[in-house]
C-alpha cells in the first residue's frame, strides 16, 4: 500500500490514536515497549508515530524516566472541550456552595458510552473526605450519578448499556440484575433523585439529582458523596434537598426555566419523568 494513498493515511491516523488511547489516569506514563506491545505496532512504526505525536505536543517524554506521557497540547485541546461544555462552567459555583453547605464532596457527571464521567469535583474541606478525580470514569449502575443518568435513557438504550457494560457486583449492596435495576430507575424517575447506599464502595454513600437543559433533557447529574454514617436522618433529608436545589439552579442557568415559561408553567423542580 502506497504511503500516499488515503487508506494508508487513515490507517496511520488510527494507529496514532491507538497510542494515545493507551494512557489513563491509572497509567499516566508508559514506556516505548509497553506502547508498542499494547498497540501491536512494530518498533519501526511505533517510533515514527510517537515522533510525530511528540513533535505535535500530544505526547512528551519524562526527563527523569524517558517514559511517554500525555503532552501539553493534549491538555490544551481538552481545556477547549471543557470550556465549550456549558454545563461544566455553569456548575462551578453551585458545586462549591453544595460542598460547603453539606461539608461533603460534590460532583458533576455525564454519561458516556454507558459509563459515568466525572467532569468537575469539589472535595469536602476537611481532613478526611472521599472524592474522585475530574475525568475519572465509573460504573453507572452502582452510583448515584449513574442511576440518575441511566434513568433518563429509553428502554432500548438501557438494554444496550446493560449488554455492553454488564452489571458487576462491587459490594453486597450492588444491583446486579436487569429487573432490579429497572425497578430502581423507575423509583429514581418518580422521586427525582438517586441514592447509592454502599453500592459502589463499602462505607460510602451518595445522593444525586438530574440537571436539565433548555429542551428538558437530562444533561448531567450532580451529587454529593461521603461516609455512610453521615447519610442517615436527619442529614439525609437535608442532603437530598440541597442536592436537588443545586441541580435545579444549574438547570435554570441552562435554560430549563425558559422552557417551562414558554409552556405556560411556573418554573419548578422537574422529575426525570417530566423530561422523558
Amino acid at each position: 500500500m502506497s504511503p500516499d494513498s488515503p487508506q494508508y493515511q487513515v490507517r496511520a491516523l488510527e494507529r496514532a490514536l491507538d497510542l494515545l488511547d493507551c494512557f489513563s489516569l491509572a497509567e499516566s506514563e508508559l514506556s516505548f515497549t509497553e506502547l508498542a506491545e499494547r498497540t501491536g505496532l512494530s518498533k519501526g512504526t511505533a517510533v515514527r508515530l510517537l515522533s510525530v505525536l511528540e513533535r505535535r505536543g500530544l505526547l512528551e517524554r519524562s526527563p527523569d524516566t524517558d517514559r511517554y506521557r500525555i503532552g501539553l497540547h493534549t491538555f490544551e485541546l481538552g481545556s477547549i472541550y471543557i470550556q465549550s461544555l456549558q454545563i461544566e462552567s455553569v456548575s462551578h459555583p453551585f458545586l462549591k456552595e453544595l460542598a460547603e453547605t453539606c461539608d461533603q464532596s460534590a460532583n458533576l457527571g455525564i454519561l458516556d458510552h454507558g459509563e459515568v464521567v466525572h467532569l468537575f469535583v469539589v472535595p469536602a474541606n476537611r481532613p478526611i473526605h472521599f472524592s474522585v478525580r475530574s475525568g475519572q470514569r465509573d460504573w453507572a449502575h452502582s452510583s448515584g450519578l449513574g442511576k440518575v443518568l441511566l434513568a433518563a435513557l429509553s428502554d432500548s438504550e438501557l438494554d444496550d448499556v446493560i449488554a455492553t457494560r454488564g452489571l458487576p457486583g462491587r459490594t453486597p449492596a450492588t444491583i446486579t440484575t436487569p429487573n432490579a435495576l429497572r425497578t430502581e430507575l423507575a423509583a429514581v424517575r418518580a422521586q427525582g433523585y438517586a441514592i447509592d447506599d454502599e453500592e459502589s464502595l463499602a462505607g460510602l454513600s451518595c445522593i444525586a439529582a438530574p440537571v436539565f437543559d433548555d429542551r428538558g433533557r437530562v444533561a448531567g447529574a450532580v451529587s454529593i458523596s461521603g461516609l455512610t454514617h453521615e447519610y442517615v436522618e436527619p442529614n439525609r433529608s437535608v442532603y437530598i434537598d440541597a442536592v436537588c436545589q443545586a441541580a435545579h439552579g444549574i438547570s435554570l442557568r441552562l435554560g430549563a426555566a425558559v422552557r417551562d415559561e414558554e409552556e405556560g408553567q411556573a418554573p419548578t423542580d422537574k422529575s426525570i419523568d417530566d423530561a422523558a
